[in-house]
């Protein structure tokens, strides 16, 4: 995979910094910031697809020595974690000593995970960074335009600066095919880099507890592997599980009027209050007497019959599990709890046999591929197995 020469373009107060990839344009742009033309942006965000085709990525301009023998470690868990070769990108710089910018930005949505890093990490942020086109798609204006007020009204009571970047990321043709849930990891740390001119630490919001191991892309072991000698990544927020997040922050108001955790994107706009998720962080705040406080939330009225209407809870039952403990939670909400997680054992056990029947596949595909007569195959049917073993991982 090959990125060209990046460019810098200024029109009608906007900073786009673009490349093409693979002969595809590639960019980012932000009204906000002037965006650094960083190498290792481009890197960050092209990785992890580059190495899922087994390809090496080849820049024209050389990326950072630091950067790249950071990312090396990176590179080892990711061949732990999902096979992946471990290809270093080319060609390679030794910069001369850099300093670090002296601010901080905080890559922010609105969620627990981010709202907590804000409100808890004690750390002086400066810019508080949203990427569109990552969460929210580029063509949804309706809903980036009820979330952005929020994002710069925060952004104002906290002292800190509003970034937008827009970009094309998730849409290119180079990047969409690999699962969001292994290159958001690279995609995060490029904002970062873009941002490195006015800002050398970047914090991101960890999403797993440090007792977690589970392989995901943006992740408490890897994140800081994405760093170089102008930003230093930093994965904060991993002692604590999402949920003593949401109980520390729930009585602050910024969070009352603010809390954006909706992914499901099953309302027009903000949050749906019905999808698990929702249903999940409206029972927190039940449990700590807030959620009649959260303008951005249904209240506790629908509460039992939209946790009901939950098919199951896609195996997190941790929450759950502490709700049937507290003395908080009402006879009638924990019946619907106790029901909730059979039905989510039995989705469990499904997806068990489906993971079974995907390893199985993706061992027949590796046996095959190391026979002597795979090479002789047909092109068209090697690459339909390829594109098998690629839909079982």
């Amino acid at each position: 995979m090959r990125i060209s020469p990046i460019t810098t373009n200024f029109e009608k107060g906007v900073c786009r910094v673009s490349a093409g990839v693979d002969g595809a344009p590639l960019w980012f742009e932000s009204a906000d910031a002037a965006l650094n033309p960083s190498p290792e942006a481009f890197a960050s965000a092209m990785l992890v697809p580059a190495i899922d085709r087994g390809e090496r990525l080849t820049l024209e301009e050389p990326v950072s020595s630091v950067w790249r023998s950071s990312v090396r470690q990176a590179l080892s868990v990711f061949n732990q974690w999902w096979g992946y070769p471990e290809l270093l990108p080319e060609p390679v710089h030794h910069p001369p000593e850099a300093t670090r910018a002296a601010q901080t930005a905080l890559l922010f949505t609105g969620g627990v995970d981010s709202f907590h890093t804000l409100l808890r990490s004690g750390y002086a942020i400066k810019y508080l960074v949203y990427a569109l086109g990552f969460d929210i798609p580029l063509n949804d204006d309706e809903r980036f335009k009820a979330f952005e007020p929020s994002l710069r009204a925060i952004a104002a009571a906290t002292g800190a600066t509003a970034v937008v970047i827009r970009t094309n990321l998730r849409e290119h043709p180079a990047f969409a095919p690999v699962s969001w849930e292994r290159t958001h990891g690279g995609a995060l740390a490029a904002l970062g880099h873009l941002l490195s001119g006015g800002a050398g630490q970047l914090l991101i919001s960890a999403s797993q507890t440090h007792s977690q191991t589970t392989p995901w892309g943006s992740h408490w072991l890897t994140d800081r592997f994405w760093s170089s000698e102008r930003l230093q990544i930093i994965n904060l927020g991993g002692e604590l599980n999402r949920y003593d997040k949401l109980r520390e922050i729930a009585a602050e108001p910024l969070a009352r009027h603010g809390l954006r955790i909706c992914w499901e994107n099953l309302a027009p706009t903000g949050n749906c209050s019905r999808c698990e998720k929702c249903v999940r962080t409206r029972l927190v705040l039940a449990e700590c007497g807030e959620l009649e406080k959260y303008s951005v939330l249904d209240g506790a009225g629908s509460l039992l019959e939209d946790l009901n209407a939950l098919p199951h809870s896609n195996g997190i039952q941790l929450t759950y599990r502490e709700m049937l403990e507290s003395s908080r939670i009402d006879g009638r909400m924990k019946r619907a709890i106790r029901r909730l997680i059979a039905r989510d054992d039995k989705f469990l056990k499904r997806r068990q046999r489906i993971e079974g029947r995907r390893k199985r596949l993706r061992q027949a595909g590796q046996w095959l591929k190391e026979q002597s007569f795979w090479r002789k195959l047909p092109w068209r049917l090697r690459s339909w197995i390829d594109s098998r073993i690629r839909l079982s991982q």
